[in-house]
């Protein structure tokens, strides 16, 4: 099925005559991304952490969760950090480990076990802190959705501190505090935080505080060497790269960059990367899923451990070990993939469910991903048997899969994530109930027209407007992601000069491409199926790219598309 070409809304005339000093192509980049006002365009192409980062105590129950970290502080009291077992989740622990050591907490971190445990808050766990002697509960990416956990706790005389990003149930949880950007009557500005994101926001808070004996200098340097998990946890779990985020990814980068953490440096050292080049692709394919191979391999420890470790040997042998995890991770998700596609499905059902007992649970998530780029419609991907049927959902925008559980939660035994992503766990007896109703959901929310794959391109250009000067405006937009994506563009009548296809199967093409007195490089990653040949006259979508080799750099465009005309 062909990519339908969508060009976005051109900026009106006004909004460009309102920045003169920017060229054309920034003001459309500008306007769709909903950046219109003069305060808006330079929070997001001048990112300043002393005036972008709003103030944490803006959150309504932030004073209240300090004031009681505090008194733990000051009593003795132990205080054990619940967090996730994914990327977001590890970072978050790491960062409020981090700060809480600092202030002379007693601090224990608590990870569940992905398999054993599943997400969130568990009775056993709750039963298991307590009996260890914890007066404080704090959540890190979770919690919001656990009002019977919580409550076991409370019964327990232990406080939960929930600190959660996640899509909530109509009733929140008693707890202490809950440091939600969404929760109802929430009064923080920015709403689209991840889950390490609202622990820096609570990390930030307690080195703020009144109760802090921190000089200010050494107070703000502990914030600011905290921005390396932000940044990690901020790519991690996909949450839109504008705002605040944005402000505290760009800084984080550089603090990632010469990071003091010995174990994030082994794990640098391992994959390959160049710490001083690192940037939020690195974290999305390279660093994010060896930390989230931790919890899916074998227990998130794994993972939290080494980002703690202090010793450069043992570091280096936790890296390696969870490196060797890694790869073994991406050979099993290959098999499910593989495996899923030779199913007996109905490639035409608007959602598609893919089910086997023996699949891993750790890595179901994976595949639900892959087969979704495959498919292009919202996939269920389900392993388990029996009174634990567990099944991860990948969906596309315009069917909230999240709703679309929360509608059947009393077919579940918990669920849980975001509009595009999430998982939960069902029983055998109410398996086929749940996937005739979700079935059913999908059918009547999405049309024909969502499944066509859609390249959303900024705007129509020649080849010769396209210049390092450009370039450099568009190195402005970094960090990409999620309410920012690398801008499209199209060329229309553009002559291919030369052509070749390159890789070891000929996957790929290398294009000369010239129009006017223009000639540019291209490569189109996946397009060698494509018969090109000298001479043609092609439309085509890409991104603008630097190629760098043997010392050179030059304009490369990535190809997204070609039309042959």
């Amino acid at each position: 099925m062909p990519n339908i070409w969508q060009i976005k809304e051109k900026a009106p005339q006004e909004f460009t005559e309102k920045f003169p000093e920017l060229p054309p192509i920034v003001t459309q980049l500008l306007f769709s991304r909903n950046l219109h006002s003069q305060e808006a365009v330079d929070e997001f192409l001048l990112p300043d952490y002393s005036q972008d980062i709003h103030d944490p105590f803006l959150f309504k129950d932030m004073d209240k969760a300090c004031q009681r970290i505090y008194q733990a502080i000051e009593q003795g009291e132990q205080i054990t950090v619940y967090a996730d077992y994914d990327a977001d989740g590890v970072s978050s622990a790491v960062i409020l480990n981090s700060v809480l050591t600092d202030l002379g907490a007693q601090v224990a971190v608590y990870l569940p076990h992905r398999e054993k445990e599943g997400y969130g808050l568990n009775v056993v766990a709750v039963e298991e802190i307590v009996s260890n002697g914890t007066k404080l509960i704090i959540t890190c990416d979770c919690g919001v959705s656990n009002n019977e956990e919580v409550a076991l706790a409370n019964s327990k005389n232990i406080d939960v501190i929930v600190t959660d990003h996640h899509a909530f149930q109509e009733k929140l949880p008693e707890a202490y505090a809950i440091i939600h950007p969404q929760a109802p009557g929430e009064t923080y500005p920015f709403k689209f935080l991840c889950g390490g994101g609202v622990s820096f926001k609570l990390a930030q808070a307690l080195l703020k505080h009144v109760s802090n004996k921190f000089a200010l200098k050494d107070s703000e340097s502990k914030e600011k060497w905290l921005l390396d998990m932000v940044a990690i946890s901020t790519v991690a779990d996909m949450v839109p790269i504008i705002g605040e985020n944005r402000t505290l990814l760009k800084h984080g980068l550089i603090v990632l960059r010469k990071t003091r953490r010995v174990g994030l440096q082994m794990m640098f050292k391992i994959a390959g990367l160049e710490p001083k080049e690192i940037n939020a692709t690195n974290i999305a394919f390279a660093i994010a899923p060896r930390i989230n191979t931790a919890g899916r391999m074998d227990h998130a420890n794994q993972a939290y451990c080494l980002l703690i470790e202090t010793d450069e040997a043992k570091a280096a042998s936790m890296a390696a070990k969870l490196n060797d995890n890694n790869s073994e991770r991406q050979k099993i998700t290959e098999n499910i993939f593989r495996e899923a596609k030779t199913l007996d499905i109905n490639q035409d059902d608007k959602l598609l469910v893919f089910y086997k007992a023996d699949w891993s649970t750790g890595l179901i998530s994976l595949a639900a991903n892959k087969l979704l780029r495959e498919y292009n419609r919202p996939c269920l991907v389900i392993c388990g048997q029996g009174e634990k049927i567990v099944g991860s959902a990948r969906s596309l925008e315009g069917f909230n899969i999240t709703e679309a559980l929360t509608k059947n939660k009393d077919l579940l035994l918990r669920f849980g994530g975001h509009p595009q992503a999430a998982g939960f766990t069902t029983t055998q007896a109410n398996y086929e109930t749940l996937i005739k109703n979700l079935k059913k959901l999908a059918e009547d929310q999405l049309k024909d027209s969502l499944f066509q794959n859609k390249l959303e391109i900024e705007k129509k250009i020649d080849l010769e407007q396209i210049n390092w000067e450009l370039v450099d405006w568009l190195q402005k937009f970094e960090p990409h992601g999620q309410g920012n994506p690398e801008p499209y563009f199209v060329s229309e009548n553009v002559l291919v000069s030369q052509a070749r296809k390159v890789g070891s199967d000929g996957k790929h093409l290398k294009l000369e491409l010239a129009q006017n007195n223009k000639k540019i490089g291209g490569i189109g990653f996946g397009l060698g199926n494509i018969d090109l040949a000298v001479g043609h006259n092609v439309d085509i979508v890409y991104n603008i790219n630097i190629n760098e080799w043997n010392g050179n750099r030059e304009i490369q465009l990535k190809i997204k598309d070609i039309r042959v005309k």
